[in-house]
């Protein structure tokens, strides 16, 4: 499976955490699974762990195969955002977070990517992930079918839900995820 170093952006990533956004959303993307080292930017700047990711999703290809509410929220997205729909398959942490201080320890004038690395395209940045213990799998989902409910769905309109209220709710009285949010 291919290996990346993905950058995202922290207030993304709560919804992923919390096992309720199930694509995430690009305009282009390597066109198979891809195993992603997940490097949130902003005043975070750290590698947090890994999320596989499968094949993505063409909305503009697919469109037509969904129904009502599903169908346009896809027709909106493709309008306004990307167009690729990528299965978030499963999360795992890492027990400690890798700082962007601490990359450039090893790999001096280190810049993340504004989308993604190939890793190897940069074998001291993989071997660097690789040295990472893992906790357990925070989440997986099957993807065996299009999860309707949450298909071009933004991460406004999934804080908005009382499910992503009630966890969140949760998680904010808790100390494990402090060390990430």
């Amino acid at each position: 499976m291919k290996e990346i170093f993905l950058s995202f952006k922290p207030e993304y990533f709560k919804p992923i955490l919390y096992g309720l956004k199930k694509y995430e959303y690009r305009k282009r993307f390597c066109n198979e699974e891809v195993c992603a080292y997940l490097y949130l930017s902003g005043n975070k700047r750290k590698v947090i762990g890994i999320m596989e990711l499968g094949v993505p999703i063409r909305l503009d290809k697919t469109v037509d195969e969904y129904t009502n509410d599903t169908r346009r929220r896809v027709i909106d997205y493709i309008n306004a955002r990307d167009v690729c729909a990528i299965p978030i398959k499963s999360l795992r942490l890492f027990e400690s977070p890798l700082s962007l201080e601490s990359i450039r320890k090893s790999i001096p004038n280190f810049m993340p990517p504004q989308m993604y690395y190939i890793l190897n395209n940069n074998i001291k940045l993989k071997e660097l992930m690789k040295k990472q213990r893992l906790k357990e799998c925070e989440f997986i989902h099957k993807h065996d079918k299009i999860y309707d409910d949450n298909l071009a769905m933004s991460v406004r309109e999934i804080m908005k839900t009382p499910k992503y209220k009630e966890i969140d709710a949760v998680i904010d009285k808790m100390s494990d995820y402090k060390y990430i949010l």
